[in-house]
């Protein structure tokens, strides 16, 4: 029964998201198959504990501030920002294109850091937002790099949703897709996320040989995928294969 109750509000905190912020305990119960009392009594414990907080004009609840204590615990221990943050500043200034890092993390890109063009100042550690991996810049330089059986699993679970003109919508064009970043060695994602926004992404690897996350460069279409393409995609590959380094991965 203990173990039960953890995983309803382990359940009832992972319902919570930026396009699903708040909620009342009918929408909780509902969505979690619970009779309203069960739930009332998880979602109080919750809050009384500090991951949950009510609205006192509309009593719905909310995410407490102790899972933004443990979120910062979490990011100020990632690896992957303590190595990466002066690269892609410097990426971000040398191409004037706003530069980002993400991890894989349960099936998606979790977005950890941001670099902005021409000033230190506007280098970004944050936690989140998480995107979809196939169609998302750094996710479309993950995913081909992940074990085949990985990926297998990734596409069973995967339920398809069209974010702009040009989302990949299918597993075989996605399947296909990754073929061609593992040769080129980067991955383009161009008005697939975000309409009017590409994107150039390159793996990063750990220590452990496993694809761990990635950068991308992020820019319209015209400014990123023009005449200066190449150039910015050998520069992102570079500080990609500089920020493995870093991370302990070793190709001989």
């Amino acid at each position: 029964m203990a173990i039960q109750s953890v995983k309803r509000a382990t359940d009832i905190i992972s319902l919570f998201s930026s396009s699903q912020p708040a909620l009342g305990i009918t929408q909780i119960a509902a969505a979690l198959g619970l009779n309203k009392a069960t739930a009332w009594g998880l979602v109080t414990t919750l809050e009384k504990q500090g991951f949950l907080q009510q609205d006192p004009e509309t009593l719905k609840y909310g995410i407490g501030s102790k899972l933004f204590e443990l979120g910062m615990v979490y990011f100020s221990n990632l690896e992957i920002n303590a190595k990466s943050s002066r690269l892609a500043q410097g990426l971000a200034n040398r191409t004037g294109v706003v530069t980002r890092v993400g991890v894989w993390d349960s099936g998606s890109i979790l977005i950890t850091l941001v670099a902005l063009p021409k000033s230190e100042d506007n280098l970004s550690h944050q936690l989140g937002p998480r995107v979809p991996a196939y169609c998302s810049g750094i996710g479309k330089a993950v995913l081909p790099f992940l074990d085949p059986e990985e990926v297998d699993s990734y596409l069973r679970d995967l339920d398809f949703v069209r974010h702009a003109r040009a989302t990949i919508l299918n597993p075989e064009e996605l399947r296909h897709d990754m073929e061609q970043t593992r040769e080129r060695g980067y991955a383009i994602s161009s008005e697939e996320m975000i309409p009017g926004l590409a994107a150039l992404g390159a793996p990063v690897f750990g220590r452990s040989r496993r694809v761990v996350g990635g950068i991308s460069l992020s820019d319209t279409p015209a400014n990123l995928l023009g005449k200066n393409k190449d150039t910015l995609a050998d520069d992102l590959l570079h500080t990609a294969a500089e920020i493995s380094r870093k991370m302990g991965y070793y190709t001989t």
